[in-house]
């Protein structure tokens, strides 16, 4: 049996994932949130849109000119000697000798800022924009004052008018961080690929990217950034969990399962760079293993970092089942029972009936889709008469005639419109021998689907003529499915 949930159960699944990331940004936010409350509170002073047109500057004799370069390298020269304070004060005077100088205004705005007197920075950076709309410099400094995060378009109205100007990293990434607080993810996206070939070795843009690309379900995308974000040294438990995610996403359960000798080891660690899975059995301190390229490995990582809400051990739950791995998943099914939200219960019950089905527990697979179809009706009710056909095909491997019957009838009463149901009900009855309840079956099925494939056969049947010979039966249906009936 394949676990393969439809589009519409791994769609389901992304939502809660994703929820799931989010809650574990919380811890981070909250250490953020006294921050950016009093920062909401407080007049914003520094959202000032610079003017689009130059401003008319003043100019001067040769001599003020004169005066106002000397003030300036005096004032230079104490900002590189870090003495802001003094540097402020005479770079003032250098600038009301000569308010042409952008040049002059700009180093003034990094003192005012290295000061932290960022009202007045951003005061001069707006006139220096006003003075000169084309000064790059000038606005990549308002935009990094204004903060992508608290005010994003501002940092947009500011930055994109400068793209024509200059092809340059800051601008990209200001502008890919403030459109994506602004969930305006295409464009985020646009400006965080220049970004990355602009600087090929920020991992916070790689991360960043490969964060969009995981909201739009672009999972090969999105684990390439990942990774390359993490051999640039980025590395959190939420980084974990998101690789993770991305690779379950692509069906990259195990990984390439490898063998390794760790001498002390224990399956469930991780150990010189693998997660140890299950001892090999015969050699000693050696291994089934999955390197860092899988969801399993990911996972545990992201636990071990201190990530300890209850999605990461759903999805480990989900690797274990969707590896096939039944009774490793159905463990820690069993410890999520009574804490699942009422919102996921649905799912949840839906995947931990998968273990009991990969263990043979039949009826407990049943109760389980039960409990699902109770906690969302309209989502799982349509599973029931699958699920009732794959357990009679079950027995009917293990050749439990009588049963296979019964789980048939069951499934035929949950859906009696199906004419494929019919169709399988009358060939085991007419396999059985019992060759009326056969025949009433097939009535059924021509009432339901006059133009059958199977017609003539079954009219064959009906009206008494025998079988010709060595046809194969291909009405019969033994796909086994998991998931809702698109």
């Amino acid at each position: 049996m394949s676990i393969k949930p439809n589009s519409k159960l791994k769609r389901r699944w992304t939502i809660v994932l994703i929820n799931a990331l989010c809650l574990s940004l919380v811890s981070v936010a909250w250490a953020q949130a006294d921050k950016t409350d009093k920062a909401a509170k407080a007049p914003d002073k520094l959202a000032k849109a610079p003017q689009k047109t130059a401003a008319k500057v003043k100019v001067v004799s040769a001599d003020q000119a004169k005066k106002a370069e000397g003030l300036f390298e005096a004032g230079q020269k104490l900002f590189f000697q870090g003495k802001y304070t003094e540097a402020i004060d005479v770079l003032s005077d250098a600038v009301q000798a000569d308010p042409s100088k952008g040049g002059y205004k700009l180093l003034l705005a990094k003192g005012y800022r290295y000061a932290g007197q960022d009202d007045k920075a951003s005061d001069l950076l707006v006139a220096v924009l006003e003075d000169n709309p084309e000064h790059v410099e000038a606005g990549v400094a308002l935009a990094e004052l204004l903060d992508p995060i608290k005010n994003p378009q501002k940092v947009i109205d500011t930055l994109e008018p400068l793209l024509k100007f200059k092809h340059d990293y800051p601008l990209y990434h200001l502008l890919a961080e403030a459109h994506y607080e602004k969930d305006n993810l295409d464009k985020a996206r646009k400006y965080f690929e220049e970004a990355v070939k602009l600087n090929p070795r920020s991992g916070g843009d790689y991360y960043q990217l490969g964060n969009i690309y995981l909201a739009q379900q672009r999972f090969a995308k999105s684990a390439s950034s990942y990774e390359r974000a993490g051999t640039l040294g980025f590395d959190s438990d939420v980084y974990h969990f998101k690789l993770a995610s991305v690779y379950f996403s692509l069906r990259n359960y195990l990984g390439r399962i490898s063998t390794t000798k760790v001498i002390g080891g224990e399956p469930g660690q991780i150990k010189n760079k693998y997660f140890l899975i299950d001892r090999i059995p015969g050699k000693k301190d050696t291994f089934y293993a999955a390197g860092p390229k899988s969801s399993i490995y990911q996972v545990v990582k992201a636990q071990l970092l201190g990530i300890k809400i209850q999605q990461i051990r759903f999805l480990e739950a989900n690797v274990w089942l969707s590896a096939r791995r039944y009774a490793k998943a159905d463990v820690i099914y069993k410890t999520l029972e009574k804490k699942i939200e009422k919102a996921d219960q649905g799912l949840f019950w839906f995947y931990w009936s998968q273990t009991a089905l990969g263990l043979d527990q039949f009826e407990t697979y049943l109760q389980r889709l039960n409990n699902a179809i109770k906690a969302e009706p309209d989502v799982y009710r349509p599973t029931l008469a699958d699920a009732l056909v794959t357990v009679a095909t079950r027995y009917q491997q293990r050749g439990e005639k009588n049963k296979y019957i019964a789980f048939l009838v069951k499934a035929m009463q949950t859906n009696p419109l199906d004419a494929g149901l019919h169709l399988q009900l009358g060939d085991a009855y007419w396999q059985g021998g019992k060759r009326d309840q056969a025949i009433q079956q097939y009535k059924l099925v021509m009432e339901l689907a006059p133009d059958h494939s199977q017609r003539v056969r079954l009219l064959n049947r009906i009206r008494g003529e025998e079988d010709i010979p060595n046809q194969p039966n291909k009405g019969t249906r033994t796909a086994e499915r998991v998931g809702p009936r698109r």
